[in-house]
């Protein structure tokens, strides 16, 4: 089993791009390669803006290619909620935002060698009780007012009873990675890989430093999931969590048309997808708090036993877990970190990234060429709603506060080193510090401070992955302590291994 490795990139040559390594002065700089990065560096491109786009580490292998990749307007059960909160109005013109996403993603989708595997299936939301049913009449019921192709049906072909279904026509599905790197191909602009952007100085012009160079730019783009900026303090509006994927060969005589998602809990989501001749289901399981071990492997469980009892699945050939972050209202923030700004940020897509990211390339494109995108009002990312999100916000802030004050006065609950088993890692008490360590498959030990760059809350072990992520904020560390997301933006310290306690405590 591929454990970490994202289906997606089995079998694609991606090009490389070079380093940045010389300073730069231009118009517009976009910060991270992914669905955001990438639709706003090629809406840019031939408007006569002299545009660069940094990447960290790898286009497309973040978030965007971590996902299953639906292109749907169904966006679980959000309507209802959105007119709640928004209005009416706001909730149709989030629908009319994302449908026009489809139209985009569908049109440069058709111009690329293979399509970027783009394949048309309905979207559904499954109910497994009556409660959950008369919440999805609700839902069809809103969806439909607003324009949607929104319809109740009592049978989709699943393998296991279900209350009632709600089924979206028109969307489709996709290939992420290859589309990623079919749409980089297409772009005129200097693009840069292993480029990760350490200091932003907003200003006139604002100043940015990667690889040891300076960028000057008088619009500046963000779109590294979470703002690797603390302006804005998106990371307080804006709360982590993550699913775990997997992908398997689908048994002979098993089918899955369309793509489903549970309406209830634990959550289900599932797709197919086709390599090599074969078909895969693309399953993520229940959502978890990042950087918590046992409820990232208790989800990863409960995902494979569903897919063993529901479609007959054995051991997944890959597996790993994706992260995103929940707006404390329900809608992204999209814009300026501030108002009239130039600094701009894209985060909080709820893990419906797909349609929004272009949603939100297309407001942050339009803002820097002067025009107002008809969704800019709705996703204003200087919005305050404090009615609309204000049980959110505060759920979410008590967690992080709770980690903040906990981790550094409590301590996380520490693990000894003779419990970290071959190819694991575990925080580990050293005195007055706590410890990440890394078994590794060899039976050598790497130590790193468990304190997380950002703000200093103890990391976690990601089994899957084989990663260190924070709980408080989303950042994300390899095994090594590098950086692989943000808000982060220094790796973790390395330290000297601890010497094993005797009586093993």
């Amino acid at each position: 089993m591929e454990s970490g490795i994202p289906f997606w990139f089995d079998g694609v040559e991606a090009p490389v791009y070079p380093m940045l390594d010389e300073d730069l002065h231009v118009d517009v700089a976009i910060v991270g390669a992914g669905q955001v990065g990438l639709h706003c560096a090629y809406r840019l491109q031939d408007t006569g803006l002299r545009v660069v786009l940094l990447e960290a580490l790898r286009i497309g292998r973040q978030a965007t290619g971590r996902s299953t990749a639906k292109i749907t307007t169904q966006h679980g059960q959000r309507y209802a909620a959105l007119v709640e909160k928004f209005g009416r109005d706001g909730a149709s013109v989030y629908a009319e935002a994302n449908a026009a996403a489809i139209a985009e993603i569908t049109r440069l989708a058709a111009d690329m060698e293979d399509g970027g595997g783009l394949e048309p299936r309905d979207a559904y939301i499954y109910a497994t009780d009556e409660s959950q049913a008369r919440q999805l009449e609700k839902e069809a019921e809103t969806a439909r007012s607003l324009g949607l192709s929104a319809e109740m049906v009592t049978d989709a072909g699943l393998p296991f009873p279900t209350a009632a279904l709600l089924r979206y026509t028109g969307q489709y599905q996709y290939h992420p990675y290859r589309y990623m790197c079919e749409l980089a191909s297409r772009l005129r602009i200097p693009v840069y890989e292993g480029s990760r952007v350490t200091e932003i100085t907003d200003g006139s012009p604002i100043t940015l430093t990667a690889n040891g160079r300076t960028v000057t730019a008088q619009h500046v783009v963000v779109s590294t999931q979470m703002p690797v900026v603390n302006e804005g303090l998106f990371f307080a509006r804006a709360f982590p969590f993550a699913h775990p994927v997997v992908a398997a060969p689908l048994p002979e005589g098993r089918q899955l048309d369309g793509m489903f998602i549970s309406s209830g809990s634990p959550s289900h989501s599932l797709r197919t997808a086709d390599m090599n001749g074969r078909t895969y289901i693309i399953a993520a399981g229940p959502e978890y708090k990042s950087g918590q071990t046992e409820e990232e492997q208790g989800a990863m469980d409960d995902l494979r036993v569903f897919l063993e009892e529901a479609f007959g699945v054995g051991a997944p050939t890959h597996a790993w877990t994706n992260e995103d972050f929940r707006p404390m209202d329900g809608v992204a923030f999209v814009g300026p970190v501030k108002s009239g700004g130039n600094l701009l940020i894209a985060t909080g897509f709820e893990a419906w990234g797909i349609t929004q990211g272009v949603v939100a390339a297309d407001i942050l494109a339009d803002h820097i060429m002067g025009t107002t995108h008809p969704a800019a009002s709705l996703f204003d990312s200087t919005r305050i709603k404090p009615m609309a999100g204000a049980s959110e916000f505060a759920k979410g802030n008590i967690q992080a506060a709770t980690h903040l004050v906990g981790d550094r006065l409590l301590k996380r609950k520490a693990v000894s080193l003779e419990e970290i088993a071959t190819d694991s890692g575990g925080v580990v008490d050293d005195g007055d510090e706590q410890l990440a360590v890394r078994r590794h498959a060899d039976g050598s030990l790497t130590a790193l401070s468990a304190t997380c760059t950002h703000l200093g809350c103890i990391v976690g072990w990601n089994e899957t992955d084989r990663t260190w992520d924070c709980p408080c904020h989303g950042s994300r560390f390899d095994e090594w302590g590098e950086v692989i997301a943000g808000p982060a933006v220094s790796p973790l310290k390395r330290r000297d291994v601890p010497e094993a306690d005797d009586e093993g405590a």
